[in-house]
C-alpha cells in the first residue's frame, strides 16, 4: 500500500515554501484525508468488478478467503494508483525533469553504445532483430528490443557482434541487458512509488 501521507508531503513539499509549518501539517492532513476519501470511494466500485472479473475467469465459482483477501488489496492498490496519478501527480513536473542548459546533448556525437540506453538508442535494422532473436531466442518482447538496440549500437561502433547463442560474447551482453533491465524497473518502480 502507499504512503499517501508522504506521498502528499512530497508533491507539495517544494511549492508551498510560502507556508510556515504548522500551515504545511495542516495542508497535508486535509489533503490526505480528501485524497483517501476518494481512495476509499474508488476502491469500493473497483473491488466488485474485480470480484466479478474473477467469478467470471472462474466459471462463476465464489473466490475463497485468501483470494478474497488478494481482490480487495489488488482493488486498494489500483485505487491509490488512479487517484494518486489523476490528483496528486497529474500535470506535475519536478525540477529534476526540467532540462538545463548543460544538458543538451548532440546525440550524433554519441557513440552507438553511449547512446543504447538513451532516448536517442539506434533503431535496429531487420536484420539485427532478426540476429537478436537467434542469439536470444525465447526471451520476452522487452528483452528482445533491447538486445536488437544493443546489437545495433555494436554494429555501429563496429565491436563484436555474437552469432548465436553458443558466441562467446552472448552471456555478457545477456548481463548487461539484464542490467539495463532490471535498473529501468527499478526507475519505474521509484516514478511509480511517487505517483
Amino acid at each position: 500500500m502507499i504512503d499517501v501521507r508522504a506521498a502528499v508531503t512530497e508533491r507539495y513539499a517544494r511549492e508551498m515554501t510560502d507556508l510556515d509549518r504548522t500551515q504545511f501539517e495542516e495542508f497535508v492532513t486535509s489533503e490526505t484525508d480528501r485524497l483517501l476519501t476518494v481512495i476509499a470511494q474508488m476502491q469500493s466500485q473497483t473491488e466488485l468488478g474485480v470480484i466479478a472479473d474473477w467469478r467470471t475467469r472462474n466459471g462463476g465459482a465464489d473466490p475463497d478467503v485468501m483470494t478474497l483477501t488478494g481482490l480487495y488489496n489488488q482493488a486498494r492498490m489500483s485505487a491509490e494508483e488512479t487517484v494518486l496519478t489523476g490528483e496528486l501527480w497529474e500535470g506535475y513536473r519536478s525540477p529534476e525533469d526540467e532540462p538545463t542548459p548543460e544538458s543538451t546533448v548532440d546525440p550524433d556525437s554519441m557513440s552507438g553504445m553511449d547512446r543504447w540506453l538513451t532516448e536517442w538508442a539506434i533503431e535496429a535494422t531487420p536484420e539485427m532483430v532478426t540476429l537478436a532473436e537467434r542469439v536470444w531466442p525465447g526471451q520476452t518482447a522487452q528483452f528482445q528490443v533491447w538486445g536488437e538496440q544493443l546489437l545495433q549500437a555494436r554494429a555501429e561502433d563496429r565491436l563484436p557482434i555474437p552469432d548465436g547463442p553458443a558466441h562467446p560474447l552472448t552471456a555478457e551482453l545477456t548481463e548487461l541487458v539484464n542490467a539495463a533491465l532490471a535498473r529501468q524497473a527499478r526507475a519505474d518502480a521509484a516514478r511509480h512509488a511517487r505517483r
